[in-house]
């Protein structure tokens, strides 16, 4: 067994609160918080990838839609697709991103 705690685990490459909690030859795990107002622009990643949100709640923009993930919700989204995050509410939405590689 191996764990890692999230003040132990690798800052992801990128100006955001997000840290990678596992890495393997086949997934990667990271812990993102995006910020009340925050807008993480919409990318394309070259793996498959879950969502899950852990705590608050976001806004998945993909295209022209924005479909609102609460609690608990998950969504997977293919690779290649362009997606982004947006934090409309008051407090943190804490994410787990899991990517299939």
């Amino acid at each position: 067994m191996k764990k890692i705690s999230l003040s132990e685990a690798t800052k992801v490459p990128h100006d955001l609160e997000g840290y990678i909690i596992h890495s393997s030859s086949t997934l990667e795990v990271i812990h993102l918080c995006v910020k009340p107002g925050q807008v993480i622009a919409q990318h394309p990643n070259p793996a498959d990838v879950v969502v899950s949100i852990v705590s608050g709640e976001v806004y998945l923009n993909m295209g022209d839609i924005d479909t609102r993930l609460t609690l608990y919700d998950v969504a997977e989204i293919e690779k290649n697709a362009n997606r982004g995050f947006t934090n409309k509410g008051t407090s943190d939405a804490r994410l787990i991103i899991m990517k299939k590689i």
